[in-house]
């Protein structure tokens, strides 16, 4: 299984560095990428939340939350719970359907919200990483010791970050600047 670990520079000439260190370190040319950022106007549509994944988390929302208020309804309409009386099966099922629809109606809010703040933040993320700048290398490596090496020669030529590009930066304002495939970074 194929691995993915990265570098972000602060110059060109230190990444120049480590991609020379990593070459004669024994990692062959189609293992190493070296990225620099997108134009911002092209970053900056890809901040845009599309409706479809606002409603799918609304959706995913309402489900779940609407799942646990009818529990709780039921709970509470069956005496269950805590300081709730028991009562006859028609108000226990009017609890467990009224917990489901407050429950759905919380969830589909909360859901949307979640979604529209996930977007916010990374939103900001890629504004920081935009006035950062730099060049990242990143290297594709088969098991942990490669890792491991990998991450060793990345530190010794100044980084400003190492780690897993997929978990450290947003891969999506990154571009190759030497290939047509703007983006060859398999994932894990």
């Amino acid at each position: 299984m194929k691995n993915v670990i990265g570098g972000s520079f602060e110059t060109q000439e230190d990444a120049n560095r480590a991609y020379e260190a990593l070459q004669h370190s024994g990692f062959a040319d189609e293992q190493i990428h070296m990225f620099v950022h997108k134009p911002r106007n092209k970053t900056i549509r890809s901040m845009d939340v599309q409706a479809q994944d606002i409603a799918k988390n609304a959706i995913v929302g309402g489900l779940i939350v609407s799942l646990i208020g009818g529990l709780i309804g039921f709970l509470a309409g069956a005496g269950i719970l805590p300081g709730t009386i028991p009562h006859d099966p028609p108000l226990v099922f009017a609890y467990a359907v009224g917990g489901l629809v407050v429950g759905g109606l919380i969830g589909v809010i909360l859901g949307a919200a979640s979604r529209l703040l996930r977007s916010q933040e990374k939103a900001e993320v890629m504004t920081r990483q935009i006035e950062k700048r730099g060049v990242l290398v990143t290297v594709d490596v088969d098991d942990s010791q490669g890792q491991k090496r990998v991450q060793r020669i990345l530190e010794e030529h100044g980084p400003m970050e190492v780690g897993n590009p997929h978990e450290k930066w947003d891969m999506d304002v990154w571009v190759s600047p030497n290939e047509n495939n703007p983006n060859p970074i398999k994932t894990t």
